[in-house]
């Protein structure tokens, strides 16, 4: 078949899943009450451009209605500094009793940008334009401002983590009466960056605290959005850094491999059959319920302006890194399982340092298999042969539409390995 043909194909298929999440770019989720919202980059909806971040509403986390922009139009300020023809990027936070909305301005390939903020007291608006943030450009900054994210620390301060390829990563304290840096014209401290060998590629950061590990995770993408992004993670103690990744190599080094720094939790890959997803990328971590989840968004095709949302529960290993689902999130009811249930046929997906698309594999589980196989915590287990942590939960095989169990873990090298059973 032809791309255009497997293009077409795959929207087809994921139109019959109802995820109505067709042009969503650089997704974030917040809830309020009952109801969940994503907010995200200007693209095109009904292929009509939009202006103003985009919104969609769900109520199950799989089905969403877009129901407009939260703002009307690009705020002036932001368009005279940036000439941006869309917004970009959005974060969503509340503080007391206010939504605070931080997006970018920018336009490709420019550092002339700018993070703005619109404060509301309802997700869906309406919205006021508060003014630019933080704004860079060649001539005051070697960074870019785009991409915010912004992250409270256990001592309940407030932080603005943001960045891309221009520059590395940046992380400035916030004062959040106001919603702008403590300190004026402070661009904060880098966190992390990549060579130049592979043009700086790194982007999209979010940073997530896990009270469990004690620990701050930093997961950003790597590489082209358009063909080859592939989201990685590293962590600290300190919020400021040092992000080290599980081979103990620092997020700011540049003098290392560019693809062997970071653990790698999903790139492109395909099973048997199935849509290949392409360029999965600029992600962000939300918590309900006792569970989390990782957002981004994913092609069908290299180069392809066809995008969707993609929503994966997340989960920790004994160790302390997080590893996340081969399918898009279904509500399923919890499950204990032992060595016994590991047995039959599994596809899975083996990740490496490269961007290539990874197709899957078929394994066969036998009685005589399960000597190598500990169990280490509930839900989880060691391969003792393969040297590998991996967690057992269920899910929805969407294409064979029908519940299964899926795996996922990491190597000792720290390079994913997850799957679900045929």
């Amino acid at each position: 078949m032809t791309e255009i043909t497997n293009t077409k194909n795959a929207m087809l298929l994921i139109e019959q899943y109802g995820w109505g999440t067709l042009g969503t770019h650089d997704p974030t989720i917040v809830k309020e009450e009952n109801d969940y919202y994503m907010f995200s980059t200007d693209t095109a909806v009904n292929n009509s451009p939009t202006k103003g971040i985009q919104i969609r509403k769900s109520k199950d986390l799989v089905h969403w209605e877009y129901v407009g922009t939260a703002l009307n139009n690009i705020p002036n300020e932001a368009f005279e500094w940036s000439k941006a023809q869309g917004l970009w990027a959005p974060d969503v936070i509340k503080y007391n009793g206010v939504y605070y909305l931080y997006y970018s301005a920018s336009t490709f390939g420019s550092t002339v940008s700018c993070i703005g903020l619109a404060k509301a007291t309802h997700l869906q608006g309406p919205w006021q334009d508060e003014g630019i943030v933080v704004k860079t450009a060649p001539s005051i900054a070697t960074h870019n401002a785009i991409d915010a994210n912004v992250v409270k620390d256990k001592e309940e301060n407030y932080w603005l983590c943001y960045g891309s390829f221009f520059g590395g990563i940046h992380l400035v304290r916030l004062n959040m009466e106001t919603g702008f840096p403590e300190k004026e014209n402070d661009y904060g401290k880098l966190i992390a960056r990549r060579p130049q060998a592979v043009e700086g590629a790194i982007e999209g950061a979010f940073i997530y605290y896990h009270e469990a590990t004690d620990f701050y995770y930093l997961f950003a993408s790597y590489d082209s959005l358009s063909d080859s992004y592939n989201i990685r993670v590293a962590r600290s103690k300190n919020i400021t850094g040092p992000y080290i990744d599980k081979n103990g190599k620092n997020m700011i080094d540049t003098e290392g491999a560019p693809h062997s720094i970071g653990v790698k939790l999903v790139g492109s890959y395909q099973f048997k059959n199935d849509i290949a997803w392409i360029a999965p990328g600029h992600n962000s971590i939300f918590a309900d319920n006792q569970k989390l989840y990782m957002v981004h968004h994913v092609r069908v095709e290299a180069f392809s302006s066809y995008h969707y949302a993609y929503i994966r529960e997340l989960f920790w290993l004994e160790k302390g890194w997080p590893v996340v689902s081969p399918e898009h999130y279904q509500r399923t009811n919890e499950h204990t399982y032992s060595a016994n249930d590991l047995l039959g046929e599994w596809e899975w997906i083996a990740f490496d340092e490269d961007t290539n698309l990874k197709e899957s594999k078929i394994v066969n589980v036998r009685d005589t298999d399960l000597y190598a196989i500990q169990a280490i915590a509930n839900n989880q287990f060691q391969h003792m042969v393969e040297d590998f942590q991996f967690v057992v939960f269920p899910c929805m095989d969407w294409k064979q539409n029908k519940k299964t169990i899926g795996f996922s873990g990491l190597t000792r090298e720290g390079r994913a390995i997850f799957g679900k059973r045929v």
